[in-house]
């Protein structure tokens, strides 16, 4: 079953953590390992193709140095 655009990632999101990765040095695989997610659900999520629980989602961005904040307007 497809997942609904509109559940998916934000694109904005997913291009900063494919970023945050790449700028860490690290490959898809390591990322993946050290947030405990597959190798393909990280190429997903670093894709905008993904809809992470909170808990995949905390993991992903730890692993690759990013912190869940919010900004104030």
């Amino acid at each position: 079953m497809k997942t609904k655009k509109e559940e998916l990632i934000d694109p904005k999101l997913a291009a900063k953590i494919k970023e945050a990765r790449e700028k860490k040095g690290l490959t898809q695989s390591q990322a993946a390992t050290s947030a405990k997610v597959t190798e393909t659900f990280f190429a997903m999520t670093g894709r905008g193709e993904s809809n992470p629980s909170f808990a995949k989602l905390k993991r992903i961005l730890n692993a690759v140095g990013l912190d869940i904040a919010t900004k104030k307007k």
